[in-house]
């Protein structure tokens, strides 16, 4: 190309291979060494321009997953291969924490009879007064509730199955 000529009129090979002197010894070394123009150029991605950190910030209102843009200050992406390298290190607790616990935690409470999703709603009880707490309306029933956490994404699936007539039932280790 178009370095060739000005790179044998320097005094070098034609093709860059150059026989040159071991730094230690002084020999000349058996094997020829290729020299030729270097060019260095910026690149435009910096490492200082990709941090990126969170602590809490804005989430999708509809998952309640956090926002994934780092303009708008969104979450680091945790993917399928994140995951299983976790897995594959036996760090489950932390993936627990990544994945559950700090992203979408959720309540459900479910009726231990009919293993159903109990509702928390404002309810009349004796002596005139409203109580603000968990009741199954398939059973009709207050008693026999249990609490438990599940990812946003799991209350939202349920949520949208029982919209179109699907009605699942949990069935826990206390029940």
């Amino acid at each position: 190309p178009c370095f060739i000529a000005p790179q044998s009129r320097a005094g070098f090979s034609r093709w860059g291979g150059e026989s040159v002197l071991n730094g230690h010894n002084g020999e000349r070394m058996r094997s020829l060494v290729f020299m030729g123009p270097t060019y260095y150029q910026r690149l435009t991605h910096m490492a200082e321009d990709k941090v990126k950190l969170r602590n809490t910030g804005p989430v999708h209102p509809l998952t309640r997953q956090p926002v994934v843009d780092r303009k708008r200050f969104g979450g680091v992406k945790f993917g399928e291969m994140e995951r299983d390298c976790l897995l594959a290190h036996g760090a489950t607790a932390n993936l627990h924490e990544r994945l559950f616990t700090l992203s979408d935690v959720s309540q459900l409470h479910i009726c231990q009879v009919c293993e159903r999703v109990a509702n928390v709603v404002l309810r009349p009880v004796e002596g005139g007064r409203k109580v603000h707490g968990p009741y199954c309306g398939f059973c009709k029933s207050a008693e026999n509730i249990l609490r438990i956490k599940v990812p946003y994404g799991a209350k939202l699936l349920y949520q949208e199955l029982f919209s179109m007539g699907i009605c699942l039932k949990f069935e826990t280790e206390a029940s």
